[in-house]
């Protein structure tokens, strides 16, 4: 049996790991990932919020660079969670000094998310919200935020305690805060601790619609963050490769890789294949003499003997 090289033992596992990611790929694409944004035409997307408010003529617009570059004139900046994005770029420590600044300066910060980290959180000064859950909250403030709103229906998994207050609620149920209002500097932030209120699913339900269009309008131009969901206007080739194909193209590199150190450079002593069966002349008068002795010719033995030694002499000379 021939020995397999270990060469073709990686490629063979490689090939493996490299058709198992393909088929789950194939499966996330028979599933799609409904996310927050304002490109998605999913049951979480935001889609039919920005065309209707578009279409309402509020002058918004949807933001794909880094903070740092925002137009000065952009004066309310919407961005929602995307802890659920697959291709998700999170929001780091500048951009939390940025929104700050932002704030201080004059602008608006419409925050939705569902989990709030407090002062570890992006957005500036915003509470810590906890986990809870109910389906609807009503409006505690009578101000042009919750101006013809009666109450909003949806997923409510999140809230800020009334324990802990922290600016004007705009929005609550019994387990606590679904929407602050809090003021940062000249500006404000609208923390809003259910995002999927407004999403495509939900966007009509009771008066979801009338509350965000409050929050968002009458503040000048208005940007969606659509980079911290990976979109962006200047992508590279790479970077618009899905992540499950980055990730084939560094295991093939890494295949590669270890298939060229493996066929150049050795890890064990070099094999030696068993050595032919070579018979000499021993071997052969050995077995005429076996021969002779079951044949039991004992008057011939000699004679045998003789021609067998002439003839191997005679095969010897002519070799």
């Amino acid at each position: 049996m021939t020995k397999r090289s270990p060469e073709l033992a990686i490629l063979i596992a490689g090939a493996v790991i490299v058709v198992g990611l393909a088929l789950g790929k194939g499966g996330e694409q028979s599933k799609p990932v409904s996310i927050f944004s304002t490109y998605d035409s999913g049951a979480n997307g935001y889609r039919a919020l920005y065309e209707v408010l578009r279409g309402a003529g509020l002058p918004v617009t949807r933001f794909e660079r880094a903070l740092g570059v925002l137009d000065p004139s952009t004066k309310t900046l919407v961005f929602t969670g995307y802890e659920s994005d697959p291709s998700a770029k999170p929001l780091d420590e500048r951009d939390a000094e940025f929104l700050k600044h932002f704030a201080e300066a004059g602008g608006r910060i419409v925050a939705i998310d569902a989990e709030f980290a407090g002062k570890d959180d992006v957005a500036p000064g915003v509470g810590t919200s906890l986990r809870t859950a109910g389906t609807e909250a009503i409006t505690l403030a009578r101000n042009p935020y919750t101006a013809g709103v009666t109450r909003v229906r949806g997923p409510i998994g999140w809230t800020f305690p009334f324990k802990e207050p922290h600016g004007v609620p705009l929005l609550a149920n019994s387990k606590g805060m679904v929407a602050v209002l809090y003021r940062v500097g000249r500006g404000e932030v609208i923390a809003i601790t259910a995002p999927a209120l407004f999403s495509n699913k939900h966007l009509r339900d009771a008066d979801n619609l009338r509350f965000i269009y409050n929050a968002v309008a009458g503040h000048g131009p208005a940007v969606f963050d659509e980079y911290i969901h990976g979109y962006s206007d200047h992508l590279t080739t790479w970077a618009v490769l899905p992540a499950p194909v980055r990730a084939a193209v560094w295991i093939v590199i890494g295949i590669l890789a270890l298939a060229l150190i493996g066929a150049n450079v050795p890890f064990a002593p070099p094999y030696l294949p068993e050595p032919p069966d070579e018979r000499d002349s021993s071997d052969y008068i050995t077995a005429i003499a076996e021969l002779m002795r079951r044949s039991r010719s004992r008057p011939s033995d000699a004679v045998v003997l003789r021609d067998a030694i002439l003839d191997f002499q005679h095969r010897k000379e002519h070799a």
